[in-house]
């Protein structure tokens, strides 16, 4: 361990052998030819880095519309299908057959205060869990999601229960009184 006394001495020696060390090192004059081969190295290398991180970016926004179209071919296909009648080829009676596969949901509404099966839930994924969501409907969507409008024409939006399955789609709706 070093005292005072001898870290004031090694400060003392330190400073004649750092100039003595200045003194004896041969420094070349700079070479205009060697600066301008390496400026242009640096340069070279900044022009790959940039061309590499535009490459990545073109894939990555690639991917990205890639993933954007995917979700929107599959989001608009429940709704294509389940509000605009059945998919191309498939046979209503056996639409309207799966209607029942939900359990304490009719198929049609013997009271005001039943589950109505929205059209086109039937061919979609079977619903693992859901929610029951409450919320205005304009009194022209009714129809679309399988009620039948009130009688009085002044509303122009009612209450109505959907049954929302994980996937965020409708499954069954009914009319709250």
């Amino acid at each position: 361990m070093m005292n005072d006394h001898e870290g004031n001495v090694d400060d003392r020696n330190l400073a004649p052998a750092l100039r003595r060390l200045r003194a004896a090192a041969v420094v070349p004059d700079a070479d205009p030819a060697r600066t301008a081969a390496l400026m242009a190295a640096f340069d070279e290398a900044q022009r790959r880095r940039v061309a590499i991180r535009s490459g990545r970016q073109y894939w990555y926004m690639a991917g990205l519309a890639t993933a954007a179209a995917m979700l929107i071919a599959v989001g608009l296909h429940p709704a294509l299908t389940g509000r605009h009648g059945s998919p191309p080829g498939a046979d209503p009676a056996s639409h309207r057959a799966a209607a029942p596969a939900f359990r304490g949901v009719q198929p049609g509404p013997e009271s005001p205060d039943e589950f109505v099966v929205v059209p086109g839930a039937a061919a979609l994924p079977a619903m693992e869990s859901g929610s029951l969501v409450r919320m205005d409907v304009p009194v022209a969507l009714l129809p679309s999601f399988g009620l039948m409008p009130p009688q009085t024409n002044l509303t122009t939006s009612v209450q109505a229960d959907f049954i929302v399955a994980q996937d965020g789609l409708p499954r069954a709706a009914r009319l709250v009184n």
